[in-house]
């Protein structure tokens, strides 16, 4: 383990269950909680005005504003799990440092909204601060590997496609720290289509290998999706990632189906380079 995030009798614990000397789950109760926040906020140069807590019915962690206030929750449980199942304490502390990234990105201020760029962003953000906390990419990226859906789910891309992201901002930070330059700005990708969607601010895109990519300007573009092409008719490609399906048409519009059966459009995928 590197790094002590969970003090005292936590860090016992976590070393003997690492052993196999004990059975009992290991835990870390919200003053540990509060510390790693504090510490990776820190490490941003703001001032930790996050408010911490325990919240069973929260499935994993989550941030959310309510009565003004920036919260971060975590269910105890699903908390605990991880930090049996990868042994070490940082795990914790990249669950707790993505869901600070949702604030500090302002994801919050929309958060019915499914954005896979956004969720990619804060992974990106976990590796980034982890590195700088001095924690090993494989320690930032142990709780990904426990805990990241292989195949994703409605608002998260795919384990592969997460790892990535946290991989990437921690060798962003890396460089940083090795004082090596900034790598010239060049799109190395092939590039068919670019795809933005209707209040989302990332912008997505199609690649030779009709992969759909999100890219940030600043790294290796990472795969979450597909696009397929349709022979025939009106509809001349599908996109889709996990369970979210969408039609193009020979418009360039982007549309995507409702409950009742209605076409939204809700966003445009026109030739890269346009």
């Amino acid at each position: 383990m590197s790094g002590p995030i969970i003090r005292g009798a936590h860090a016992f614990l976590l070393l003997a269950a690492c052993l196999g000397a004990r059975a009992q789950p290991t835990v870390m109760n919200e003053a540990a909680a509060k510390e790693a926040v504090h510490r990776i906020v820190r490490h941003s140069g703001l001032l930790p005005n996050f408010v911490v807590r325990e919240e069973k019915h929260v499935k994993t962690a989550v941030a959310y504003i309510k009565d003004r206030e920036r919260v971060i929750a975590y269910n105890p449980a699903f908390i605990s799990s991880i930090l049996d199942s990868t042994c070490t304490d940082q795990s914790a502390v990249s669950i707790l440092a993505h869901e600070i990234a949702h604030h500090l990105l302002g994801h919050t201020l929309d958060p019915d909204a499914i954005r896979p760029g956004d969720e990619l962003a804060c992974d990106r953000y976990s590796g980034f601060i982890l590195q700088r906390m001095g924690v090993g990419l494989d320690d930032a990226l142990a709780s990904m590997q426990q805990a990241g859906n292989v195949h994703g789910t409605e608002r998260h891309p795919p384990q592969h496609a997460r790892l990535a992201a946290i991989a990437q901002g921690w060798e962003e930070a890396d460089r940083l720290d090795k004082g090596m330059p900034d790598p010239p700005f060049t799109i190395t990708q092939d590039f068919k289509f670019v795809v933005r969607m209707v209040g989302d601010d990332n912008t997505y895109y199609v690649d030779a290998r009709d992969r759909l990519v999100w890219f940030d300007n600043h790294a290796e573009p990472i795969e979450f999706g597909s696009c397929t092409r349709r022979e025939k008719g009106e509809i001349a490609y599908e996109l889709s990632w996990q369970d979210q399906h969408f039609v193009v048409d020979s418009r360039s519009s982007i549309w995507r189906k409702a409950p009742h059966g209605m076409l939204l459009h809700v966003g445009r995928m026109e030739p890269f380079g346009r």
